[in-house]
């Protein structure tokens, strides 16, 4: 576990481009609110070929799963008012790739409109937190005597080490 908050602290005061702090953080979201399936090793994929952080990546991912278990029941009544058009109902019921990625179902078809929504917003303003975080945040808690006194934690080493 602190390992895995050094790697974040790492990530967020290091030189590391925003853009992949953000896409990190977008695709995670939109990763933790699909059911397992096809749909997520996709997006895996995508996460493997390109370069974003990987362990904001995971953390946002666990997180919004935890979540999903409290918003799941209200996306699907949602979505299932979606759902109730019979030409979309059609079309994911006879159409072979959408039915592999089992966008007939009403939770997963949910998902996946509010990720593909929720995609660019969130990572355009994931980058620009992480922006505003490096140029105002970042050096005054450098200067706090708690930071200085953390320094000469283990934790601080561990961190150190990452480097």
């Amino acid at each position: 576990m602190l390992t895995l908050l050094a790697k974040i602290l790492k990530a967020l005061n290091s030189q590391t481009s925003t853009w992949q702090i953000g896409w990190a953080v977008a695709l995670g979201l939109f990763i933790g609110i699909l059911p397992l399936g096809l749909l997520t090793f996709i997006i895996l994929l995508v996460v493997c070929l390109f370069t974003v952080n990987l362990s904001i990546f995971f953390v946002i991912w666990g997180l919004t799963k935890g979540l999903m278990l409290l918003f799941a029941e209200p996306l699907e009544s949602l979505t299932w008012q979606l759902a109730q058009n019979e030409s979309l109902l059609t079309l994911l019921a006879q159409t072979e790739t959408l039915q592999l990625l089992h966008l007939h179902h009403t939770l997963t078809l949910g998902s996946f409109i509010l990720g593909l929504c929720l995609l660019l917003p969130i990572a355009w303003l994931s980058s620009l937190l992480v922006k505003q975080y490096r140029v105002r945040v970042m050096s005054k808690i450098e200067k706090l005597k708690i930071t200085q006194m953390l320094k000469a934690s283990s934790f601080f080493s561990l961190y150190q080490k990452l480097n």
